[in-house]
C-alpha cells in the first residue's frame, strides 16, 4: 500500500528532517518526498532517455514511488552520512532504479544482447546501462540542455536556423551568412542578441553561461 503524502509541508532543517525521518516520522517524510520528488522523477527520466528507453510518465512515477518506498520501508537514510550529500546519493538511487526496470522490462533474445567492441571481444549490453560518471552532473547537464532547448525552439525560424547552425553544426558567422545569403552583420548582430538573452534566462534559473 502506498504511503499518504500530505500536501502541507513542514519546515525543517534537512539534518533535522533527515533525523525524523529515520525515526519513522510520518510528516517529516512526507515534507522529504515534497522536497525531493521533483529531482528523483528527473534522474529517473534522464537515465530513461539517455538509454532511449520506451517509457510513460505513469512508469517515471511508478519508479519513483517504488524508491521512495524502499528507501522508506529500508531505512535507507541510514547509508547517508552527510545530510548535504543527499541529492547526489538521490540521484545514484533513481538512476539504478531506472536501470533495474530497464533490465526487468527489455526484452532482449541472447543474439541481441550482445555485441562486439573495437577488438572483436562480444560484451553484453545490459551492464553498460550502468554509468561510471556522476548522476547528478549528468543530471544537471541534461537539464540544462533541455532548458538551452527550450530557448532555441523559441525563437523565431531565421534566429532558430542562425543559433543551431552556429551552436550545433559549429558553422562560423562568416558560413552562415554565405549559407543563408544574408549579411555577415545580421549574423553576428542576431547571435550576440539570442546569447545575451539566453545567458540572462538561464541565469535566472540557475544555469552558469553558455
Amino acid at each position: 500500500m502506498a504511503l499518504r503524502i500530505s500536501s502541507k509541508p513542514i519546515v525543517l532543517t534537512l539534518k533535522e528532517l533527515v533525523a525524523k525521518c529515520l525515526q519513522k516520522d510520518k510528516p517529516a517524510w512526507s515534507e522529504f518526498v515534497l522536497r525531493f520528488r521533483p529531482l528523483v522523477e528527473r534522474a529517473v527520466r534522464a537515465r530513461l532517455h539517455r538509454h532511449n528507453f520506451s517509457h510513460t510518465i505513469e512508469d517515471i512515477k511508478d519508479i519513483t514511488q517504488g524508491i521512495f518506498l524502499d528507501i522508506w520501508k529500508n531505512n535507507k537514510l541510514a547509508l547517508v552520512k552527510d545530510e548535504d550529500r543527499i541529492s547526489g546519493w538521490l540521484a545514484i538511487v533513481s538512476q539504478n532504479a531506472a536501470i533495474d526496470f530497464i533490465r526487468s522490462h527489455a526484452k532482449f533474445n541472447r543474439q541481441d544482447s550482445f555485441f562486439f567492441n573495437d577488438e572483436g571481444a562480444s560484451q553484453e549490453i545490459i551492464p553498460l546501462l550502468a554509468s561510471a560518471a556522476d548522476p547528478l552532473k549528468e543530471l544537471i547537464q541534461d537539464d540544462f540542455s533541455l532548458a538551452v532547448e527550450k530557448l532555441i525552439e523559441s525563437l523565431e525560424p531565421r534566429e532558430r536556423l542562425i543559433l543551431r547552425l552556429n551552436l550545433q553544426h559549429n558553422k562560423t558567422h562568416r558560413e552562415i551568412a554565405k549559407f543563408m545569403k544574408i549579411p555577415i552583420n545580421t549574423v553576428s548582430s542576431i547571435l550576440r542578441r539570442t546569447m545575451l538573452h539566453f545567458r540572462e534566462v538561464l541565469r535566472k534559473h540557475g544555469h552558469s553561461d553558455i
